[in-house]
């Protein structure tokens, strides 16, 4: 069902429209141009450019972008490496009549994303494997592939759906308004250690306070301070159940001001305290 494909030279295809896994690891600058199915590029090192829809959209390590049906144009460097996943709209199709047994024509948002959500998280652990453990990626990549088709189906669609609450109809104004919050995701992800406010992090995305608090709690669920808190937690339970550090520092690297306001909300969102957690 799915092809895999590794290319390091310039490759000499014109279109790519079938369920397919790209590798490339350019051993040179490259320039191509391409009609693609939907497709999922995901940049494992270096830069990548790519022109669509008479943009550019420049993506680093670590980050993805999604691209509907279009002819595009891709540039890399030499040493750049990456993921490319080509979904057919059959394929698309098929998976969303299952989902939600209805048809429909599905427009993702195209512009750069980081690993820190559902999506980023499947092609870390997805290039990571391919790098890591090649065979067992050859064995698994057709269930792989489903799965990370259908993650993307149900993210566009849940998202979709709060915008359709908030009465958001135009696609333009969809993705800038998500782009903001993914932006507030990423930024809070990079930067959890320090001390962030809702004025650092709103002069960051450049838009107001009030504006970012409000389209980041409607669209996301919860509000970015409630985010915020939900990342530095996660990381610090993982250095108490894997480090041999104090509470206090503990406490100290991941952006809390001390150990009794971190103990606090600690238990308020765990039920039991730090030094508890670290005895299990």
């Amino acid at each position: 069902m799915v092809t895999l494909e590794k290319i390091t030279a310039l490759p000499n295809f014109s279109s790519q429209l079938e369920n397919k896994i790209l590798y490339s690891e350019h051993t040179s600058d490259i320039e191509i141009q391409y009609e693609s199915a939907c497709s999922i590029k995901y940049v494992i090192e270096g830069t990548k450019e790519y022109n669509h829809s008479h943009q550019d959209s420049l993506i680093s390590s670590g980050q993805y972008i999604i691209l509907n049906n279009k002819n595009i144009s891709t540039r890399a460097l030499k040493g750049s490496k990456g993921l490319s996943f080509f979904l057919s709209p059959d394929l698309i199709g098929e998976i969303y009549s299952n989902l939600y047994a209805r048809d429909t024509s599905l427009e993702f948002f195209e512009f750069p994303q980081s690993n820190h959500n559902l999506i980023g998280d499947e092609l870390q652990k997805m290039a990571f494997l391919y790098e890591n453990q090649p065979n067992l990626f050859k064995l698994q990549m057709d269930d792989l592939f489903i799965h990370l088709s259908e993650t993307v189906i149900k993210e566009h669609v849940k998202i979709k759906a709060k915008f359709s609450e908030l009465k958001i109809i135009k696609y333009n104004t969809q993705k800038e308004l998500y782009k903001y919050a993914t932006m507030a995701q990423t930024y809070m992800h990079d930067n959890f250690t320090r001390k962030i406010s809702l004025d650092t992090l709103s002069n960051a995305i450049g838009v107001s306070k009030y504006y970012l608090h409000r389209l980041f709690t409607e669209i996301m669920g919860y509000t970015p301070i409630e985010y915020l808190t939900f990342i530095r937690l996660n990381s610090a339970k993982e250095q108490l159940r894997l480090s041999k550090k104090t509470i206090f520092e503990i406490a100290v690297d991941n952006g809390f001001e001390n150990s009794s306001y971190f103990s606090n909300v600690f238990k308020k969102y765990f039920g039991i305290t730090p030094t508890i957690y670290r005895e299990q």
